[in-house]
């Protein structure tokens, strides 16, 4: 696994599971918290059904106990021969409007004495079904069960006595309370799904709410669910086709003196619509967590890409140095411990190639200094018998043009071997330098002097740049060879009436020598390379010559490189400390 497939998992575990959690804990709690909500708002709507059919029931108690004490009950006594009863029952409900379905009063036997419709009067008054009674102060109101009246509407048959002024009964006084009034208090607390029941003391529905014929869920089975006496919520079971119920649940309190019947307010809302709030939070919070995980992703990878990409490149930096054994371009510096890495291996990696290029460096120096004391015993011998014998042969009389010419040729390449070997012996065995203060542009000016006449065979243009003296600390033979060497080199290179421009300088506490010309210059892949021994790109050249330089130049603890002069040509530059004396 790469380190960039670790850190992704890394920053994902790290992000994504605090984030689960976070947002799991999130909406457990905001789901009971709402749940709480809908079931305290469902116990305060069954509170206000309660107390709404017990202040309707309160009142029309009341208006049935004041009605039946009035002087005009008393007419029922003569029959109403003059329907003053009657006219006062009519207006009542007239000015009651919709709230009664019929105010009559009956005697003794049973007979309609008076009544708010002159139609029942006469007749014989409905047989009674006691249902309830209720007391308010000594006086108390009997309640017949809810039943249909004349014209088909539900009726809540309220009785109370009548007494005469000697406290005999003279009869009843019937209001028939329209029970659409109960259902409409229903009515109004159911929204949303929302059904209201008003169940009996004996746990019986005996009013509900018209959003109850139509739910399609249908209404929960209450039979056999044991309910609480007092106010609370509650789950109830399933109906015919839908899920389970939310309930809040009232028993009736009375009003004032009215103490009620006991009766319960149930406010139910299907589970399915009651928490949708909850089915769709549910929705924003997954789309939440979604959103955090791309956002979490993208921030991850970016950050692994971040942290991997200088630990990539210094990878692929190593694999290349391997496969390859030279140094690729260094990667692009980082910042913290990983850049402080690349640093130290992109360094270590400088150090090992400096140390393989030293070896192999070290490996030609031993195998030229085989060849040069090879050389050296078996080759300067013949060498000097084959100058001499060239130099008689030169001296004979009667030797041809063609003969002398041949000499000419022996002498030469005799003198060009000695030259090789001289050079093989010095780059294998370079002495140590004998250190003394030399002043620089003094040096050049006697390196350039002796190498006047070979500028001016090609015409070349040798220019001293120097402005002020400089002293360093120096074995003053080696360096006057490092600078034979540049300037020659730089001769040998140039075209016919070329330029070449030499100078020294001090920089800091180090002094430069600077040996610039017009010529071809150097390739960039050579560079390094024409300090290697043996290594020339000039016909006839040994590839001895810089090689020998570098090694002075490294003994006295100096360098040297090579670049782009600003006349177009090479330029090499050797930096020695100013005062290296040992």
């Amino acid at each position: 696994m790469t380190i960039r497939r670790t850190l992704l998992g890394a920053f994902f575990l790290v992000g994504l599971i605090p984030s689960i959690i976070l947002t799991y804990l999130a909406f457990v709690q905001s789901k009971e918290a709402l749940q709480r909500e809908i079931e305290i708002n469902l116990q305060s709507g069954a509170r206000a059904v309660s107390a709404g059919v017990d202040h309707l029931l309160f009142e029309r108690l009341q208006n049935a106990i004041g009605w039946s004490q009035l002087e005009v009950m008393q007419d029922i006594r003569i029959g109403d021969v003059d329907k003053r009863l009657s006219q006062f029952l009519a207006q009542v409900k007239a000015s009651y409007g919709d709230k009664y379905g019929a105010l009559y009063c009956q005697g003794n036997d049973g007979r309609i004495v008076a009544a708010s419709d002159p139609g029942l009067i006469g007749r014989k008054a409905p047989t009674a079904h006691p249902w309830l009674s209720a007391r308010i102060g000594s006086d108390t109101v009997g309640l017949d069960a809810v039943a249909r009246d004349e014209n088909g509407s539900l009726a809540l048959p309220l009785r109370t006595a009548i007494a005469g002024s000697d406290g005999r009964p003279l009869g009843q006084l019937v209001i028939l309370l329209d029970w659409r009034q109960v259902e409409r208090i229903l009515d109004q607390a159911s929204s949303d799904g929302r059904i209201a029941l008003l169940l009996g003391a004996d746990a019986g529905v005996i009013a509900q709410s018209s959003e109850s014929l139509q739910s399609p869920a249908g209404l929960p089975a209450l039979s056999g669910i044991p309910l609480p006496d007092e106010a609370g919520s509650l789950i109830l079971p399933a109906g015919a086709r839908g899920g389970p119920w939310m309930a809040g649940l009232q028993r009736s309190q009375g009003v004032g003196r009215f103490p009620g019947w006991g009766w319960k307010a149930l406010l139910l809302q299907p589970s399915s619509t009651a928490l949708a709030a909850v089915q769709r939070m549910k929705f924003v919070f997954l789309a939440l967590l979604v959103a955090i995980m791309l956002l979490t992703g993208a921030a991850a990878m970016i950050v692994a890409a971040r942290i991997a990409q200088p630990i990539t490149r210094l990878t692929a930096f190593t694999r290349h140095f391997a496969r390859d054994q030279r140094l690729h371009p260094v990667p692009p510096p980082a910042r913290g411990e990983v850049g402080e890495l690349t640093d130290a291996f992109v360094n270590t990696m400088r150090d090992l190639e400096r140390s393989r290029q030293d070896l192999l460096r070290a490996s030609k120096l031993a195998v030229t200094g085989e060849i040069a004391a090879m050389m050296a015993h078996e080759i300067r011998t013949p060498l000097g018998i084959l100058r001499s014998s060239a130099q008689v042969l030169r001296n004979e009389p009667g030797i041809s043009t063609e003969g002398r010419e041949l000499v000419g040729f022996i002498e030469t390449e005799t003198d060009r071997i000695n030259r090789l070997v001289t050079s093989a012996l010095q780059s294998a065995e370079p002495r140590q330098p004998n250190y003394a203060l030399v002043e620089l542009r003094a040096l050049i000016a006697r390196c350039v002097a002796m190498l006047a006449s070979q500028a001016a065979g090609k015409a070349v243009t040798i220019e001293q740049t120097s402005s002020a003296p400089v002293e360093v600390g120096c074995d003053e033979e080696q360096l006057m060879q490092v600078i034979l060497n540049l300037v020659s080199n730089a001769i040998q290179v140039v075209e016919t009436g070329g330029h070449v421009s030499i100078g020294c300088r001090r920089i800091g506490l180090e002094a430069a020598i600077e040996v610039a010309d017009d010529g071809p210059g150097i390739d960039e892949t050579d560079r390094q390379a024409v300090f290697e021994p043996f290594f020339s790109r000039r016909h006839g050249g040994f590839g001895l010559g810089l090689s020998v330089v570098r090694q002075i130049v490294l003994a006295h603890h100096g360098a040297i490189a090579v670049g782009t002069s600003r006349m177009g040509g090479a330029l090499f530059t050797v930096t020695l400390p100013l005062n290296r004396a040992s």
